[in-house]
C-alpha cells in the first residue's frame, strides 16, 4: 500500500503553489478559498513543516520545501491530465485549449497570418486568443496559459518573460509620398506628417536624434494607440510612421510602404515583443509545444 498524503491535499497545494495565491487555486479548483487552505494546513501537518509563506497582500509563495515539493509535483499532474485526455470519449479526446493573450497588432499582422502553421504541427492544440495592449498579470489571471506582451519586458514573480528576437524600427512611407519629398535639408520637410503610434516605446525624438535632423514643425500630428491603424495610415498616404518592420511586413512586401528616403536613413534595433508563461508551467505539453513554434519562427523572421 502506498504511503500518501491525501490527494486533494496534494492538488490544493500544487495549484496554490504554481500560481502564487489561495484565491486563484480556489478559481481553478472550484472550491472556496478556505477549503483551500484548509488542505494545505493539512497537508503542513502531515509533512510538519511550512509550505507557504504570505506576501504582502493577498499572496503566498512556497517555501524553500515547498518548492522542492512543487518541482516533483506539477510533472506528475501534468501526466494526470494528459492520461485522463487521452481517455476521454469523444472525437474531441485528445484536444487541448490553449488560451494566449496578446498585443492586438501582433495578433492580427503577424501571429494571425502564422497559426494554421502552428496548427497544421499541432492538430490536437486549439489556439483561443483574447488581444488587449494592456499588460496581464499571468500571477492573478490562471485562465491564460501564455501571453505576448509589447513594449516593455514583464516581471513578475514566477514568470519567465523570453524576447521574441529583435526587430527594426524605422521610418516608413508610401512610395509616392516618399518620391515627392525632399531630404536634402537639415531636418525633414515641414509639410511632412510624422504619424504617432502613441504606445510604441520608441519615439520620434529619438530616431531624429539617431539622424542628425531637426524636428519637422508640422502642426497636423496624428497619433493611433495601434501600430496596425498607424501603419495602415502611412500606406494610405497620410504621412511618415515610425514603426517596426516585421509588423509592416505585408505593405512592405506589397510596396504600399517603403524605408523613407530609399533607405538614407538609419533605423532602431528593439526587442519590443515577449513571451511570458508561469515557470511552474514550462513542461506543459501545449504551452511547450507553442513556445517552440513561436521562437523558433520569430528567428525565421
Amino acid at each position: 500500500m502506498r504511503s500518501l498524503p491525501s490527494f486533494f491535499a496534494l492538488r490544493a497545494f500544487e495549484a496554490a503553489a504554481r500560481l502564487g495565491s489561495f484565491a486563484l487555486a480556489s478559481e481553478e479548483l472550484h472550491l472556496s478559498p478556505s477549503a483551500v487552505s484548509h488542505q494545505v494546513r493539512a497537508l503542513e501537518d502531515y509533512f510538519g513543516r511550512k509550505l507557504f509563506r504570505r506576501l504582502s497582500g493577498q499572496g503566498v509563495e512556497p517555501t524553500l520545501e515547498g518548492r522542492q515539493l512543487l518541482t516533483r509535483l506539477t510533472p506528475v499532474f501534468d501526466e494526470l491530465e494528459a492520461a485522463c485526455a487521452a481517455l476521454r470519449p469523444g472525437p474531441e479526446a485528445a484536444a487541448q485549449a490553449l488560451t494566449l493573450h496578446c498585443a492586438p497588432s501582433f495578433a492580427a499582422k503577424w501571429l494571425g497570418p502564422r497559426l494554421p502553421s502552428f496548427m497544421a504541427r499541432h492538430p490536437e492544440i486549439s489556439i483561443r486568443i483574447t488581444a488587449s495592449a494592456d499588460p496581464i498579470d499571468l500571477t492573478r489571471r490562471a485562465e491564460i496559459d501564455v501571453a505576448i506582451a509589447y513594449g516593455t519586458k514583464p516581471a513578475q514573480p514566477g514568470v519567465i518573460a523570453e524576447p521574441l528576437g529583435t526587430e527594426l524600427v524605422t521610418a516608413l512611407i508610401a512610395p509616392a509620398l516618399d518620391a515627392a519629398s525632399d531630404f536634402s535639408g537639415p531636418g525633414l520637410p515641414q509639410d511632412l506628417i510624422l504619424i504617432d503610434s502613441a504606445i510604441s516605446p520608441v519615439r520620434w525624438d529619438e530616431w531624429l536624434a539617431l539622424n542628425g535632423l531637426n524636428a519637422a514643425e508640422s502642426a497636423a500630428r496624428p497619433s493611433f494607440d495601434r501600430a496596425a491603424m498607424a501603419i495602415a495610415a502611412a500606406a494610405q498616404g497620410v504621412g511618415v510612421v515610425l514603426e517596426s518592420t516585421r509588423l509592416a511586413a505585408e505593405e512592405l512586401a506589397r510596396r504600399e510602404l517603403v524605408e523613407m528616403g530609399g533607405g538614407r536613413f538609419r533605423g532602431m534595433e528593439r526587442e519590443l515583443h515577449f513571451l511570458s508563461y508561469r515557470a511552474a508551467q514550462r513542461n506543459v505539453a501545449k504551452i511547450a509545444a507553442f513556445r517552440s513554434w513561436l521562437l523558433q519562427a520569430s528567428a525565421w523572421n
